[in-house]
Parts: C-alpha cells; sequence; structure tokens
C-alpha cells in the first residue's frame, strides 16, 4: 500500500509541474510576447532532459584533458 501511495505522489508532483510550467508559459507569453514565453516554458523542460547527459560529457572531457597533461608533464620531467 506505501508504494501505491508514493507512486499517487509522483504523479501529483508531475501534474503540478506540468501545470505550473502551463500557467507560468501564458502568464510569460502575455506579459512578454510569444518568443519569451517560448524560451520561458520550454528552458526548463530542455534543461532537465539534456542537462545531466551535457554535465557528464563536460565533465568527462575534463578529466580527460586533465589527464592528458598529467601524462604529457611525466613524460617531460622522465625523459
Amino acid at each position: 500500500m506505501h508504494h501505491q501511495d508514493h507512486d499517487q505522489e509522483q504523479v501529483l508532483a508531475a501534474v503540478l509541474a506540468a501545470l505550473l510550467l502551463v500557467g507560468v508559459t501564458l502568464i510569460a507569453r502575455e506579459l512578454f510576447g510569444l518568443w519569451p514565453a517560448v524560451v520561458v516554458g520550454m528552458g526548463p523542460v530542455v534543461a532537465v532532459y539534456c542537462g545531466p547527459p551535457t554535465a557528464r560529457r563536460i565533465a568527462v572531457a575534463v578529466e580527460v584533458r586533465r589527464f592528458r597533461r598529467r601524462i604529457d608533464s611525466h613524460g617531460r620531467t622522465a625523459g
């Protein structure tokens, strides 16, 4: 029964988030126009969808660069 309650809470949270997003988008459209409203409405969705993979790619690229520099500096001092 506890699992079902948790699922219902998650569904309720998702519905409230969607309603809030729609409401904010409609208010932004009336205040600022169509394209700023699109940015306000789609920005969080794109950030949630693309954010973690992008952050992971950036972190891997930084660590690879750091590792290459360490190898290069070690090769210079040893050779």
